[in-house]
């Protein structure tokens, strides 16, 4: 090999060590990639039975890290984290597990009404207006009695009378929504809706609609609180209350019961006048043959 080969084989390698040389040296002093953040994502914040109308308040967030987010969870900042209130919950959940987004329904979705009735039971709408449905801050999720009055023919008088005639009667429709209404800021808003419609058993959807025709009907709220949304016995359990055993020891509100001017139209016949204090006098009349005398006592 010539002397001039031997010096160019000798100077590509020596550029090509140069250039690995320089490029091992910039990748050492340049920054490491940042690790992903930690993310938040959506769990129950206590334990959740199937079928509820979801709130802010069922709901909390904890972080995890990227690699250890199961599929399908709602992650904070996602189009679906942001229309939680008011979807339905298709399985229980237990506190602390991870929502996914197949766990839920949303309010737009096809058949949504349908699948947030429990099985058996029916949707029954009735007729409300600003003093009857709380002025419209009565939203769905919540539980209602349900509170009839009517004026009825009491001998030569009418007379007002109101009773509770359904007790426990869960809200699941404000209007034609399902979810409360809110501003452009998130805060809610009073939804005066004309109608709402509840879910109830057949027996109770009857009563319901006999009510409707007989008089006014009146949402009275119920208390709100965990222990009624998760136990089992309050949460499908709406009730007649003419057909409860408890109905024997109970009466109608009566006009007169809360009215001192109509104390005498309440129940029955108005109330004898007052006495004077001196007894009325009697008498006898005494047959003695032709004789006929009479004696006051």
């Amino acid at each position: 090999m010539s002397a001039v080969l031997r010096f160019s084989l000798i100077l590509l390698a020596a550029g090509i060590l140069a250039l690995v040389a320089r490029a091992l040296f910039v990748s050492s002093q340049a920054p490491a990639p940042a690790p992903h953040p930690d993310q938040q994502v959506r769990i129950a914040a206590a334990d959740l039975p199937a079928g509820l109308l979801l709130r802010e308040s069922d709901l909390s967030w904890k972080t995890v890290r990227p690699e250890a987010i199961p599929k399908g969870a709602i992650v904070q900042g996602s189009p679906i984290a942001a229309k939680l209130a008011g979807a339905m919950l298709r399985n229980p959940l237990a506190a602390g597990a991870t929502v996914l987004a197949g766990n839920i329904i949303q309010p737009d979705a096809p058949g949504f009404l349908a699948a947030a009735l429990a099985p058996g039971m029916r949707a029954v709408s009735v007729p409300v207006d600003d003093v009857s449905g709380n002025a419209g801050l009565i939203q769905p999720g919540d539980r209602v009695d349900m509170i009839l009055t009517q004026k009825v023919q009491r001998g030569s008088q009418r007379a007002t009378v109101s009773e509770t005639v359904v007790e426990n009667v869960r809200i699941i429709a404000v209007g034609s929504t399902f979810t409360p209404p809110r501003d452009a800021n998130g805060a809610g808003n009073v939804n005066r809706a004309r109608t709402i419609t509840a879910e109830v058993s057949p027996p109770v959807a009857e009563a319901v609609t006999v009510a409707s025709h007989l008089g006014t009907l009146s949402l009275a709220l119920r208390s709100f609180a965990t222990t009624d949304r998760n136990g089992a016995s309050t949460q499908t359990a709406a009730t007649v209350v003419a057909q409860s055993d408890d109905a024997k020891g109970t009466r109608p509100t009566w006009g007169g019961d809360v009215s001192r001017a109509l104390a005498g139209l309440s129940d029955g016949p108005p109330p004898p006048p007052p006495s004077s204090g001196v007894a009325p006098k009697r008498s006898i009349t005494l047959l003695r043959g032709a004789e006929k005398q009479e004696l006051a006592f």
